[in-house]
């Protein structure tokens, strides 16, 4: 879903380099990005309008502190409320009565139906919270999480990026990531696509696990 937005909008590249997230949210959604303090702990947020469209797109004015990690933490954020906007539309429909929707108890701390409105705390956002992957029930923010890697860190692009530390299968030509190179790999794909280490690392270990003797077959 990410790569095919991306391309659409022609701003898939054929070469590994980083994505221009902004622009990719100006064009797909035809809305802004706002860039404004959103209160303690709150880095992004989504708001949607009556039929599902997204109105505007919110990032934490505090994110980017003039340093490399800052700015890339807010291109993160940037990407995860764009996964909102990419999957999460019919939550906001006003045809839809979204009472009915069995969503948790969890919804009550970041979904707002009357306001139309996704809320993304520090605990929301992989990387925020230090590339932890627990699940807590909300689906929704495990998906926009998803969508970081699939907007930041396309698996072709990322693939060309880190061939010279592949290693790949005798018979079936698979290929994996070698522990020894692990590393250097992920510090390889930040510098390209200009994420943080965190995100790079969670993102090759979906498409490279790391599974003990398998580098031998």
């Amino acid at each position: 879903m990410c790569r095919d937005a991306l391309a659409r909008e022609k701003l898939l590249p054929s070469e590994p380099e980083a994505i221009r997230i902004d622009r990719f949210v100006e064009k797909h959604f035809n809305c802004s990005i706002s860039y404004e303090d959103l209160g303690e702990g709150v880095l992004g947020c989504t708001l949607f309008n009556p039929n599902g469209s997204v109105k505007m797109i919110g990032i934490s004015s505090r994110l980017d502190d003039d340093t490399p990690v800052g700015q890339r933490r807010e291109r993160a954020t940037v990407a995860h409320e764009a996964g909102h906007g990419l999957m999460h539309a019919t939550l906001f429909m006003s045809s839809l009565d979204q009472g009915r929707l069995d969503l948790g108890a969890h919804a009550r701390e970041n979904l707002n139906f009357k306001e139309r409105r996704i809320l993304c705390r520090n605990g929301d956002i992989k990387e925020a919270a230090g590339g932890q992957r627990s699940y807590d029930g909300r689906w929704w923010e495990w998906q926009a999480n998803r969508a970081i890697g699939g907007l930041l860190l396309p698996g072709a692009l990322v693939r060309k990026a880190v061939a010279e530390f592949l290693k790949h299968a005798a018979i079936t030509s698979s290929a994996s990531l070698p522990a020894s190179a692990r590393e250097a790999a992920v510090t390889q794909v930040a510098e390209v696509f200009e994420v943080n280490p965190a995100v790079a690392r969670i993102r090759l270990a979906e498409m490279f696990p790391a599974a003990a003797g398998q580098e031998e077959f």
